[in-house]
């Protein structure tokens, strides 16, 4: 079986029997599955967002264009909408304190807020998702069966402010 390491805003396509990995801190990854082709996908989002213009290089890197793109691709191959199977995990509040603005939700939340708004858009409500938490995810996808397995990081501590003498 081979084995792939997914980074920050890249995303999988696969027909092959493959283990898929990542690591999600406030990063989102949507998997997308069809049992019947064996087409799997698997996304590593970083920002809820895309700006204007963005590079079709760049979409994946983007919860708002990465999942129509990926849709895209599954369409274009005569996958119907009502067998593709859909998962959703990461958002998590890595840094407490650091990351979490004075006003408004984090960029795990907005992340995962994004994703899910935009799955909805299209049709679909996720069949297993782990968002939120403070704890970040080793994540493996299994292009063959779906299945996905996840383990919380070490867990995190929030920041402290150094003090000075």
């Amino acid at each position: 079986m081979t084995r792939y390491f997914l980074h920050p805003g890249a995303v999988r396509f696969s027909t092959s029997t493959e283990l898929v990995e990542t690591i999600l801190g406030s990063c989102v990854s949507i998997t997308l599955r069809d049992p019947v082709s064996g087409l799997a996908a698997i996304s590593h989002c970083v920002l809820p967002n895309a700006p204007a213009g963005v590079a079709e290089a760049e979409r994946f890197r983007y919860c708002d264009t990465a999942i129509p793109a990926m849709l895209a691709e599954f369409a274009g191959r005569q996958v119907p909408a009502s067998r593709i199977e859909v998962k959703l995990f990461g958002g998590a509040e890595v840094l407490p304190g650091v990351e979490r603005p004075a006003v408004g939700p984090t960029v795990g939340a907005l992340n995962s807020t994004r994703a899910l708004a935009v799955l909805a858009s299209f049709g679909f409500t996720p069949s297993a998702k782990r968002i939120a938490g403070a704890v970040g995810l080793d994540l493996i996808f299994d292009t063959a069966n779906g299945d996905v397995w996840v383990r919380p990081l070490a867990t995190s501590t929030p920041l402290a402010k150094e003090q000075h003498a």
